[in-house]
């Protein structure tokens, strides 16, 4: 019996129908293969994963169904559902792209207040300690003080004369005979502006002020113009005494940390010292830990705060 020889050109062509017909669907199952490990080991965004999931189902349906396991009309159900469920997975992806934009403004701007705030606090605390030598330790007092709180303020007005002084004012001012060849000074002009009997009262020194006077905290730094101005710019809230002792985005329930010490040692003297801290309920990035931040330090008198590092 004569041995069947195969038809060569036969199975040539069998096997490029194999490859014709497998090839596409094999290569997107690979490759949606590769983009899920490369997604879940390099830690890409949820978008690389989706399309890996995509490509990799598409390969496995085309399989499925260039081998006949899977009929025409499975394929369009199969196809429908995968569909929904792309729609559904885009959806939930587009939400966690706005989600994180929307912590990124949120942290940027909750930043941006609590400096502002500690700086505010900040300035407060060293009026206060410029006139009584010590921080407020208090919240409550510390409030009271914005609001009701005075600070010393320089009111100058008009120049200082160029001109001598003559002999009268001299001796309202000294008492003696030394020379009065050069031009008065500001202290001189100051002293002859409380002699209204003086000679040139009228002429040179009524308009002539230079007195230290007793003004609003709360009008002169956070109701004028240029301050107001600036929280508007930053699109900050009014300002309002009270929210100052409150961490930012806590709505009003978590307060800065006050801690005050009326004398630390420093070399052969001793300085009040204040450290206000707290932690933002934001993360530098998102998942990580929360940013803390302050300003001064119990150990010295530095006031610097975190944000001038």
């Amino acid at each position: 019996m004569l041995p069947i020889k195969v038809n060569d050109n036969i199975m040539t062509n069998t096997l490029w129908v194999i490859v014709k017909k497998y090839s596409v669907p094999v290569l997107f199952f690979t490759l949606g293969l590769i983009m899920l490990i490369m997604g879940y080991t390099k830690n890409q965004d949820s978008m690389f994963i989706l399309a890996g999931i995509m490509m990799l189902a598409a390969g496995a349906i085309s399989i499925l169904y260039s081998t006949g396991i899977l009929t025409t009309k499975l394929v369009y159900v199969i196809g429908g559902l995968t569909g929904i469920a792309a729609v559904y997975a885009l959806y939930i992806s587009g939400m966690s792209v706005y989600n994180t934009e929307k912590y990124m403004e949120d942290r940027n701007h909750c930043k941006a207040l609590a400096q502002q705030n500690l700086q505010d606090i900040r300035f407060v605390q060293r009026a206060y300690m410029a006139k009584h030598g010590k921080y407020i330790g208090d919240w409550a007092e510390f409030v009271d003080y914005v609001n009701n709180g005075t600070v010393p303020y320089i009111d100058a007005r008009g120049t200082v004369p160029g001109k001598k002084i003559k002999a009268e004012e001299r001796e309202y001012l000294y008492h003696d005979n030394r020379p009065i060849d050069n031009n008065m000074t500001e202290e001189e002009a100051y002293r002859l502006s409380k002699w209204k009997e003086g000679p040139r009262y009228n002429e040179l020194f009524s308009g002539f002020i230079r007195d230290t006077i007793e003004v609003s905290l709360l009008k002169t730094k956070f109701k004028s113009k240029s301050y107001i101005t600036n929280r508007e710019k930053s699109r900050f809230y009014k300002f309002s005494a009270d929210s100052l002792p409150y961490i930012p985005f806590t709505d009003s329930k978590v307060k800065w940390m006050l801690e005050v010490a009326d004398s630390v040692k420093m070399g052969e003297s001793t300085v009040p010292a204040i450290f206000v801290h707290g932690t933002i309920p934001f993360a530098q990035i998102q998942g990580t830990e929360n940013i803390i931040m302050s300003f001064g330090v119990l150990t010295s008198n530095s006031t610097s705060g975190t944000w001038e590092e």
